[in-house]
């Protein structure tokens, strides 16, 4: 296992020549700078920590691969990166493209690309995201999210926030299994974002001890978003519990819009409750 350092004066001028460099088990230690158009794809399993700050990938052009900034293929482990700028032709760049192995996100900060963070259906995958904040992402099409994880094993999202998309969605999670625990998902009073969390294929979802807030000019009337899209996964239920919900939205809020025969659980939720943004 080597460390293996990027900055002015260290060994990499740019993260992606460490990352080409890298082997299995190494870790990418980035100093705190702003890094512009370096893009790299992500074929080891490695740890990728700023020091000293964040470390800042802004994209200017198109990214090389058409896809994000970063494109993940093997289990990687990221800590205080900042994404931004991410658009391409097809229109669904990202800051990061998740397609392989297990991804964990702590201290990140996603904004103004097109997707925040997209994932490719990877039928073993898991994403657990933890302290992060998702803001301001979407190109305004609707098919462009904060957050999008596609049809993966499990997506574990916890203490984190996530607000203003633009038209798509805060949370959108295809996953077998999702967990959005003790997390801010909040519309600014300008955001155009539609579903809070939108779970269009169902699957074992757990909603609980989140503060979300449904913004005035949110391009959709529900919270929380249920089937809809097909056939919900086999053993699909719904747990909303414990959750802060402020409605600032008005009349014809719908806190959650359950399109599937299976009762959801909703227990000991405030939705008179008056709060502001964290």
């Amino acid at each position: 296992m080597t460390i293996l350092t990027v900055g002015s004066g260290k060994q990499f001028s740019t993260i992606g020549d460490a990352i080409r460099a890298s082997k299995d088990g190494d870790t990418v230690q980035v100093q705190a700078d702003t890094y512009v158009n370096d893009f790299a794809t992500i074929n080891t399993k490695i740890t990728i920590q700023a020091v000293g700050g964040m470390a800042h990938l802004l994209a200017t052009v198109a990214p090389s691969d058409g896809k994000a900034i970063l494109t993940v293929n093997a289990s990687v482990t990221m800590d205080h990166l900042e994404f931004s700028g991410a658009a391409v032709a097809d229109a669904n760049g990202a800051g990061i493209r998740y397609q392989g192995g297990d991804l964990l996100l702590t201290n990140c900060y996603f904004h103004d690309n097109e997707n925040g963070l997209m994932s490719a259906p990877v039928a073993d995958g898991t994403l657990l995201i933890q302290h992060c904040d998702f803001g301001h992402n979407g190109n305004g099409n609707g098919l462009t999210h904060n957050l999008y994880a596609g049809g993966i094993k499990k997506l574990v999202v916890q203490d984190s926030r996530f607000h203003d998309a633009v038209v798509g969605h805060e949370i959108k999670s295809r996953a077998v299994t999702s967990v959005i625990t003790g997390n801010v998902i909040a519309d600014g009073p300008d955001s155009t974002a539609s579903y809070s969390i939108d779970l269009p294929n169902g699957g074992i979802a757990t909603v609980s001890g989140n503060l979300i807030e449904k913004g005035p000019n949110a391009e959709n009337q529900s919270v929380i978003h249920f089937g809809g899209e097909g056939l919900p996964y086999a053993g699909s239920s719904l747990r909303v519990s414990g959750n802060s919900i402020v409605n600032d939205r008005g009349p014809g809020t719908t806190g959650v819009l359950n399109h599937t025969a299976i009762p959801a659980v909703i227990t000991g939720n405030c939705r008179t409750c008056s709060g502001t943004r964290r």
